[in-house]
């Protein structure tokens, strides 16, 4: 079964699968970009190419996590989701080869639902296998190590592109990275069935050396017992987990609103134009999460997980509206998106770290899915609509979007404070 994997071989199969699925996930703009320039390509389409994206991710994630809950599967169901992306990929590849017509626009509509199907696997079912196999063991830092990798990808993908796109003429770059994501999609799948030496479970399906925590109400919530099946619906469905994906999905709103016009605005209003500091910067804005989510997720192992959370949210804003009243285009001003990106895309181990909090064991992945799948990834795709619709045709208002997301990024801070105080966890090391 999944969830006996030794923490070592989760930890690095999760790693693994978060570092191909952000990779290829962001990878995606850059396709909408090699694409916009078609003549039969408009922004509206792009635009829909994106809702295509983010909605099948949104919906189908709710379907995986309770799925992943009632099979005790969730590595299995990872694996099959990194290969879904992977051959979405390979999808967006035949969009590419075709020369224009309904052809192309229908086909990269398929590549998008598609890709976005594969996206909706990992984040629920990689913090359900991370949840289970770090309970009371520093869960925070397996999240933060965990979702380091993920930014990584998440940075270096785009410019790998380019490098391979020398190597190899044409599109067939694209294949590439398809038969690397089908490689590791495969390597997950064989690794999270490969059995363990059972642990030793002590009362009540802990294991051996994990605290009890104290029982509360039927309904679940923060030190629910543990449960030898899979939770219902009404038991995943607290006030806390409620609460949790409204506040992932203001932040997201807000963060993910801001981080997907920076590169315009660099652009345009920062005098970058299309040149390399537009790609550093940006590279650097997202390469910023590689140090900040392990140390996030040492601080949530520590502190109370709420004033984390809230810090970050309340450090995006803050860095952010720093940055717009700066002004000019050096690097003494761009370092603020460094410190934006550190505090913005620390999402993973804040908030999947609190969710173990709110609902009873068994019913990690849906609650997963609902906190990120709804919270973060529903709010990510609203957040550049909204910032776009107020910034109409006119870039210069981009500043002043911005300012209006770092407002509703405080209320999501105010609000994060609202969430009921988590239960205390023991503390082990991550790797012993």
């Amino acid at each position: 079964m999944d969830r006996q994997i030794g923490r070592r071989r989760g930890l690095a199969l999760t790693s693994l699968g978060h570092f191909i699925n952000d990779g290829t996930v962001f990878f995606v703009p850059v396709i909408a970009a090699i694409v916009a320039h078609r003549p039969d390509v408009s922004p509206t389409f792009i635009t829909a190419l994106f809702l295509a994206f983010y909605a099948s991710t949104a919906v189908l994630s709710l379907f995986v996590g309770r799925l992943a809950d009632r099979l005790g599967r969730p590595g299995s169901l990872m694996g099959i989701g990194l290969a879904v992306l992977s051959v979405g990929l390979l999808v967006f590849y035949v969009a590419l080869m075709q020369a224009g017509g309904p052809v192309l626009l229908g086909t990269l509509l398929a590549a998008a639902v598609l890709t976005g199907a594969g996206a909706a696997f990992y984040h629920p079912l990689g913090g359900s296998l991370l949840q289970a196999a770090f309970e009371g063991r520093s869960l925070g830092l397996a999240l933060g190590v965990n979702g380091a990798l993920g930014s990584l990808g998440r940075a270096l993908y785009p410019s790998l592109y380019f490098v391979a796109a020398i190597v190899i003429a044409g599109y067939g770059s694209v294949v590439v990275f398809a038969v690397v994501g089908l490689a590791a999609a495969l390597a997950i799948w064989l690794g999270t069935r490969a059995p363990t030496q059972p642990r030793a479970r002590a009362p009540h399906g802990l294991e051996a050396g994990t605290p009890a925590a104290g029982p509360l109400p039927a309904s679940g919530g923060v030190g629910a017992p543990a449960r030898s099946g899979p939770a219902g619906t009404r038991d995943v469905l607290t006030a806390g987990i409620l609460m949790l994906t409204g506040v992932a999905f203001l932040r997201s709103v807000a963060t993910q609103g801001i981080a997907s016009w920076i590169p315009t605005y660099l652009s345009t209003q920062r005098g970058l134009g299309v040149s390399s500091d537009l790609g550093l910067a940006v590279t650097v804005m997202y390469a910023a999460a590689v140090i900040g989510q392990p140390l996030f997720g040492l601080l949530v192992d520590r502190l109370d997980k709420r004033w984390v959370l809230a810090a970050s949210s309340l450090g995006s804003a803050a860095a952010i509206l720093v940055y717009l009243a700066v002004s000019g285009s050096g690097w003494a001003g761009e370092g603020w998106l460094f410190v934006f990106g550190f505090f913005t895309f620390s999402g993973f181990p804040l908030l999947l770290s609190l969710v173990g909090d709110y609902v009873p064991r068994g019913g990690n992945s849906l609650a997963n899915a609902l906190v990120w799948g709804v919270g973060s990834t529903a709010g990510g795709a609203l957040g550049p609509v909204l910032v776009g619709a107020i910034v109409g045709s006119d870039y210069s208002r981009l500043g002043f979007a911005f300012t209006l997301a770092a407002g509703a990024a405080v209320v999501s801070a105010l609000a994060t404070l609202l969430l009921r105080r988590p239960t205390r966890v023991t503390r082990m090391a991550v790797f012993g």
